[in-house]
């Protein structure tokens, strides 16, 4: 081999060298990513079942954990968490561990956490106790299940007219159902699924606002109605065009036309469902209103009101839904990690520098392998 021939040669075997490296660089992660300081969470049931779900602090969407963790970015806890007395909370739904298609709510205090824990394996257990027939919060959504109770309208004469055939279902449901309080059977709140109140025959103001809402929205989903709980009490409203109306047990209809949603009767007509239903404003207020889309909480009944005073369609689609829709918006740059593997991980890659090398690099080859080209024709033509 001629003494140019090896240069040649020895040019090839560092360009081959180099686009090796960079295919080792570039897709293990080795100098090319940059690593991001997080720490991991974990949250689980005491019996063992992981609780997978959209995480908040205090109220605002942070991420999502899958296989019971979460990854909480230094960045995320400096602008979302440090500093702040707030809870770190957990919606999802139970799933098959549980044999349940409710969901749960759940909420810790969120930690204090030194910088130095992002730096290596920090892992924050978030264990908890799941009590499927106790919802806190958001999970109250699940109870509103309205494919499970459709059936049950082939009982009830309806009319296609909505006032008359709404009525028709509360006296109905008012006459399958007898009103029996959870103390009497086991003494703990309880809150029935909607099948289960029309099966067992029985159940308090929760169990009675949930089958009823759930009728009324196999009936019609579209209506723009909710389960509203008081301090000491569930009931059903509805706003249905100009007209704001109360269901409830006892065939409870309370129904009034106010036209602009004017705060002031609004106001009057919860203070005469009050009155009717024997119910003592003096120690009682609103704390939310949910159904099968949607949970809002109020802070006050003035909150409640000019909330009523608002109201105009439904919400379309479901809160997790909704929810997913936020989630994709949140600039997250890692996937959730493995148990058992290390928090710090890699975050994405820097790729620009990458693509350059790898033109020079392209046209360098395609130099070499012409060139050698060239030579084996030339020596196969005796040139």
């Amino acid at each position: 081999m001629k003494k140019g021939d090896k240069k040649w040669l020895i040019v090839l075997l560092i360009v081959v060298v180099a686009f090796a490296l960079i295919y080792f660089l570039r897709f293990t992660g080795f100098a090319v990513r940059e690593y991001v300081k997080q720490v991991q969470f974990y949250f689980y049931d005491e019996n063992g079942c992981v609780l997978n779900g959209y995480v908040f602090a205090g109220g605002e969407l942070i991420g999502k954990s899958e296989e019971g963790y979460f990854n909480l970015s230094l960045e995320s806890y400096e602008e979302n968490i440090m500093g702040r007395d707030l809870n770190i909370s957990l919606f999802g739904k139970l799933g098959d561990c549980f044999n349940s298609e409710l969901l749960f709510d759940k909420y810790w205090k969120a930690p204090e956490i030194e910088e130095e824990k992002f730096l290596g394996d920090s892992l924050y257990n978030f264990p908890t106790k799941v009590d499927i027939n106790n919802p806190v919060k958001r999970d109250l959504i699940g109870f509103v299940m309205v494919g499970d109770v459709a059936d049950e309208l082939g009982e009830i004469d309806l009319k296609d007219d909505v006032f008359d055939d709404l009525s028709e279902i509360n006296d109905y449901l008012n006459e399958k159902v007898e009103y029996v309080q959870d103390w009497e059977f086991g003494g703990e709140n309880n809150w029935q699924t909607p099948q289960e109140t029309l099966d067992l025959r029985r159940g308090d103001c929760e169990d009675y606002s949930t089958a009823l809402l759930s009728l009324f929205l196999a009936y019609d989903d579209s209506l723009n109605c909710y389960n509203v709980v008081f301090t000491s009490h569930v009931t059903t409203f509805c706003k249905i065009d100009d007209y704001y109306v109360y269901y409830d047990q006892g065939k409870t209809e309370l129904k009034e036309e106010i036209g602009g949603g004017d705060s002031g009767e609004l106001e009057k007509l919860k203070e005469e469902y009050f009155d009717y239903y024997g119910i003592n404003n003096s120690d009682i207020r609103v704390h939310y209103v949910f159904n099968e889309n949607e949970f809002i909480e109020f802070n006050s009944d003035e909150e409640f009101i000019n909330w009523q005073t608002g109201l105009n369609g439904k919400m379309i689609g479901g809160v997790f839904d909704k929810l997913e829709r936020e989630y994709q918006g949140i600039p997250i740059l890692f996937s959730p990690i493995e148990k058992n593997t290390r928090t710090v991980v890699l975050s994405e890659v820097k790729e620009f520098p990458y693509l350059i090398l790898y033109v020079l690099g392209g046209l360098l080859v395609v130099s070499v392998i012409v060139w050698f080209m060239i030579k084996v024709f030339k020596g196969w033509i005796g040139y």
